[in-house]
This record gives C-alpha cells, structure tokens and sequence, in this order.
C-alpha cells in the first residue's frame, strides 16, 4: 500500500518554511485590502470589468518573462492543471467575489472566502486522491461549517436577502480559489510563472467578452483618485504580490498550513473595513468568524504536523494520472 503523501501536503521545514509563514502573512495583508478595495468600488463608476482589466491586463505584461523562462515546466504541466490555475484565481474568481461584495459586507467575504476554501480543498482530497478524513480534519470543517452555517441563518433570518445572495456568490469564489490552491500546489510551478500565465488567460477572456459587448466599462467616468487606488491594489497588490507571495507560501507550507495563516484575513479585514467603510460586525459575524477562524487551524493541523519533505515537490505520474482519470 503506498503511504506517501500527495505533493500538495508536503511543507518545508527551517528557514524556507519561516520565509512560507512571511509571505502568507503579507498575502493575508494584501487580500484584505483588496477587499476592502473591491467594496469600496461598488458604490462608484467603475465595474467589475474595470477592476478585472487592471488586476490581470498588466500583470500579464510585466510577468510575461517569467512565463518565457517556466515555458518548459509550463508545457510538461497537465492541462488540467493549468486550467485550474488560470479559472481558479482567474475571471470566475472575480466575477464572483466582486459580484459577492456588491451585496455582501467585507466581513463576511473575509470570512467565506479564505475561511470556507479548506473545506472545497478538503472535497477535492477525498474525491480525487481519495485521502482519509482525520479526526483533527473533521472536527475543523465541522466547526467552519457551524460558522458558515451561523452566519447565513442570520441573514435568513433577518430576510436579507441581498446579503444572503452575496454569501452564496462568495461561496462560490471560495470553491475556484481552493482549485487554484490544489492544481497551484500539485503543479509546482514557479509563483511568478504561474500568477503571469493566470493573468494572461484573464486578460484574453476579458478581451473576448469586451469584444462581443457583454460586458460595460466605467473608466471614463471614474476619478483620478480613484483609478489610481484601484489600480494599485489590483495590479500591484491583488496581480503582483499577492500573486507571488501566495504561490511562494503554498509552494513552502501547503494548501492546509497556508490556509490556516490565512484565517487571520477575515480579522484584519472586519475590523479594517469599521473606520474605512464604516461597516459593523453583527453578532452573528463575531461568532461565525470565531468558529470559521478555529475550525481552519484545527483542520489544517498546522500545529501538530511535522513532515520531512521541504521546498517545491512537483505531482507525481500517479497523481497526474489519477486527476486525469476523473
């Protein structure tokens, strides 16, 4: 019976994995301020294209010689991983976590996006790799599940249904950011590399739906101030950094530990967006980000695991086969 693991449960260990743990510390940072950047554009000009054209149209230009020099990795990486690397963090991410936060409070995307994706990452373990569920692992989705669960009955309860709609899209986001992670981490692609060929392929889809007028721009009406902001915090925040911090932590720690770290999002993000957007956390959201927060470290296990492998260990021809075979 083989008991090695899959390749996207392996960590680092010593300085690598502490250079992992940095740089999901400075992703958890960006991502919260580029939601607090998205939500902040719902009220204005700008649309969702808008937004989507600056994080991915120049990234692509300035990481294009990353992809030149990865192209031999690129092209021996499966297909179905390169498409789970460029829909997962691409136009559907997107479309779906902006569409989210038209609706939905920063909180609330803090906390289903970064905080619900272990479970999705969880889902795609047992039904592809066909992992065992632990013990620690169950207990951890079942506590994000509670939280999740709490944080949605409140807004049926309260009939906001506008909120409870946002939450459903932002589920959504959460399920193609978990398939960036996995596919991201299986591959192990360079993270510039990788961030550069997702780019590309978003840029070519937001051309195309630009082309066949599905899809309306507000730059012209938007102030300077403004598209100066945005630009910022997608293209250089959300494209640039987060884009390499992101794929460097989960090349180094793994899709669970980077996962846990990245509970802290819904924190930073909550209490960031009370002065910034003058948004409150209810109740409901304090005790949902309590449960989501716990229920991820405890089923990332990042405290108790220790593992011997280190650095960047690519998909093996069984794992590749196996995806493929699904």
């Amino acid at each position: 019976m083989n008991t090695a693991l899959p390749a996207y449960r392996y960590t680092a260990t010593g300085t690598a994995m502490y250079l992992g743990i940095a740089a999901a510390l400075l992703t958890v940072c960006i991502w919260s301020g580029w939601l607090i950047a998205v939500r902040f554009s719902s009220g204005s000009a700008l649309t969702a294209f808008d937004l989507a054209l600056m994080r991915y149209s120049l990234p692509a230009l300035l990481l294009l010689p990353f992809i030149w020099q990865a192209r031999v990795a690129i092209r021996r990486t499966h297909w179905l991983h390169l498409i789970g690397i460029s829909i997962g963090a691409g136009v559907p991410f997107f479309y779906l976590s902006s569409t989210g936060l038209n609706y939905a409070p920063v909180a609330h995307a803090g906390l289903l996006i970064p905080g619900t994706f272990p479970v999705f990452v969880t889902m795609i373990a047992v039904l592809i790799y066909r992992e065992p569920l632990t013990r620690h692992r169950l207990i951890g989705l079942s506590l994000i599940m509670t939280g999740v669960t709490l944080l949605m009955l409140s807004s049926l309860v309260q009939q906001q249904a506008n909120i409870l709609k946002g939450d459903l899209l932002l589920l959504g986001a959460s399920f193609c950011w978990a398939l960036f992670t996995v596919s991201m981490r299986v591959a192990g692609l360079p993270p510039l590399a990788a961030a550069g060929l997702l780019c590309w392929v978003s840029t070519l889809i937001l051309g195309v739906l630009y082309l066949f007028g599905w899809v309306e721009s507000g730059l012209t009406q938007a102030s300077q101030d403004e598209l100066l902001l945005q630009l910022i915090m997608q293209a250089l925040g959300a494209g640039l950094l987060a884009g390499f911090f992101y794929g460097f932590a989960i090349n180094r720690l793994g899709a669970e530990n980077t996962a846990a770290i990245g509970s802290l999002t819904p924190v930073i993000a909550g209490l960031a967006a009370i002065p910034l957007l003058g948004e409150h956390l209810s109740l409901a959201a304090l005790v949902g980000m309590a449960f989501i927060c716990f229920g991820v470290v405890k089923a990332s296990g990042f405290r108790r695991r220790k593992q011997k492998a280190a650095a960047i260990i690519p998909a093996t021809r069984d794992e590749v086969d196996l995806l493929a075979s699904r």
